[in-house]
């Protein structure tokens, strides 16, 4: 029987995990900004696009050197890209794996399957790089409202040239954006889970670590009260929260993140999140490993 290496192409980074007893337990995180500049030009940028396919290419021959077959999907950046289907073509023929370009709706449920392990939810929020994601049992919705996309919208609305020049307007013009497209039915929240790497690193920081410990950010909840007052702490360190471990990659599109998870919550009249490292790179792993079936 195979065993898989998930490579999850993302807006703001290519994730890599190998299966182990059906699920991921090591995940690696390559910042590449796929999704950089999307919002203002429609493209995926060179850079960035080569910058992914030579991550992919090694990730790729090293799963194969250790015995996995290499899959991958990709998400927000590459469905919606004018030049993302030529980018998963160049992947498939340079890197060596197919990759799957997932609609919307379809990353959202793969991520409530893969979240499902955690048990326990009724609703799960998945905040990426282009998109975010709002599941139930019942439905799922993505909006284009990730962590990179919305840094680009709101320092051009703003005129702002980092996430710290006029925090509060970046702000405004985040939640005015997503004013524009966010539209939900009806529902009862209930439990509420959080998945991606927006919010996994917010609980991080929430727990106050400085080295990612899975085990510990599964058991952190976050509140509209405690999102707040950590918002306000990272606005105040500035440029100093790049010299955080934890925010290397992430120091310029964190807050960015941080608003949306707080918009969504507002909206959702949500008084608290748990977290699930588990996302859907798990759920992707179920699909495959089903033969499409999930």
């Amino acid at each position: 029987m195979n065993k898989y290496a998930v490579i999850d192409i993302g807006s703001n980074s290519v994730r890599y995990g190998e299966e182990a007893s059906g699920r991921i337990p090591v995940k690696e995180v390559y910042t590449t900004r796929l999704g950089g500049g999307l919002a203002k030009t429609g493209l995926l940028p060179d850079e960035a696009m080569e910058k992914s396919l030579e991550v992919m290419k090694e990730l790729s021959r090293r799963a194969k050197e250790n015995g996995f077959v290499p899959v991958g999907y990709a998400t927000s950046a590459v469905r919606d890209a004018v030049n993302g289907r030529e980018f998963a073509e160049r992947v498939e023929s340079e890197c060596g794996f197919p990759v799957e370009i997932l609609p919307g709706e379809f990353e959202a449920r793969l991520a409530f399957l893969g979240a499902s392990g955690s048990g326990g939810f009724d609703t799960m929020i998945d905040i990426g790089g282009a998109s975010m994601q709002v599941v139930t049992r019942d439905f799922g919705a993505s909006f284009r409202a990730g962590c990179v996309r919305c840094s680009d919208i709101a320092r051009e609305k703003s005129g702002a040239s980092s996430p710290d020049e006029d925090p509060l307007a970046q702000r405004q013009a985040v939640n005015e954006y997503i004013d524009g497209i966010f539209s939900l039915p009806e529902f009862a929240v209930g439990r509420l889970v959080g998945v991606g790497g927006t919010i996994t690193t917010l609980a991080a920081l929430e727990a106050g670590l400085r080295d990612f410990d899975a085990r510990t950010v599964e058991n952190t909840v976050l509140t509209p009260d405690s999102l707040e007052k950590l918002i306000a702490r990272l606005i105040e360190e500035g440029g100093a929260r790049r010299e955080h471990p934890l925010l290397r990659e992430r120091h310029d599109v964190i807050l960015y993140g941080a608003y949306i998870l707080a918009y969504a919550l507002k909206k959702l009249n949500a008084y608290e999140l748990s977290v699930s490292c588990a996302d859907g790179m798990e759920g992707y792993l179920m699909k495959v490993k089903n033969h499409g079936n999930i």
